[in-house]
């Protein structure tokens, strides 16, 4: 984490106050990766995006924010259809994530990101939003369907003591076997970009992310695209070769 306020346009100094009463705040966030992610794996909260060049912002919310903040930084998700005609996503791919702050504005419990999320919208109105209303993405309301009161007395039933696994508790190993067994468990094949050369083979794409640190989301939306990972590897769920 870092509080050195250099290279900031003049704008900044209408929310420093912000920047200065922030959870966490990284001015650097490509050369602080790794602090972004100690201090926010597996935490809920807000962040807030700045542009040092347009002084416009973005406010967003997640239930692990490093989950969510890994994404700006894959080209593949910045390039994929649904995301690119975002105004966050276009200006951080015309002035480059290294001219943005990431400011943490809030962490909090699960069940009260949506509230914060809010309040900062409301208190700073965030040009890059689409929608200037919490629990929105890709401008589209999150939505969960209602559930019908036969079908949640069925699912009552079902649970705790009545559940035909209830007080198993099964050792990771056997997990993560069941995982690997699973019928739509399909091996996954690591080439480097002439797609000729077989780097790697994995059992899964989950033992991909836990050998290469490359999350099972970018690559998936790599293999959707036909695109390279990280501009040298090309991932297939078929053996080419």
């Amino acid at each position: 984490m870092t509080t050195n306020n250099t290279n900031l346009s003049p704008g900044t100094n209408v929310i420093m106050g912000l920047f200065m009463n922030s959870k966490d705040l990284f001015v650097n966030p490509i050369v602080e990766r790794a602090d972004i992610k100690l201090a926010t794996t597996n935490r809920p909260g807000v962040y807030l995006w700045y542009s040092k060049l347009s002084g416009k912002y973005y406010v967003g919310s997640s239930v692990d924010l490093y989950k969510r903040l890994s994404r700006y930084y894959q080209p593949g998700y910045l390039a994929y259809p649904n995301h690119a005609d975002l105004p966050i996503v276009r200006a951080i791919t015309k002035y480059g994530l290294e001219n943005f702050i990431l400011v943490i504005l809030d962490y909090t419990k699960k069940s009260n990101i949506h509230i914060s999320e809010q309040y900062y919208i409301d208190t700073l109105y965030p040009i890059y939003n689409i929608r200037q209303v919490a629990g929105f993405r890709s401008g589209k309301l999150i939505k969960k369907n209602s559930l019908t009161e036969e079908h949640k007395l069925k699912l009552s039933l079902k649970r705790g003591i009545n559940h035909h696994n209830y007080g198993i508790k099964r050792p990771p190993e056997v997990i993560n076997l069941m995982r690997d067994n699973h019928p739509k468990t399909k091996k996954l094949y690591q080439y480097l970009s002439d797609k000729v050369t077989l780097v790697a083979e994995y059992n899964s794409i989950r033992e991909m992310q836990k050998k290469t640190g490359i999350t099972k989301e970018y690559v998936s939306r790599c293999i959707k695209l036909d695109q390279l990972v990280h501009g040298k590897y090309y991932f297939s769920f078929t053996r080419l070769y």
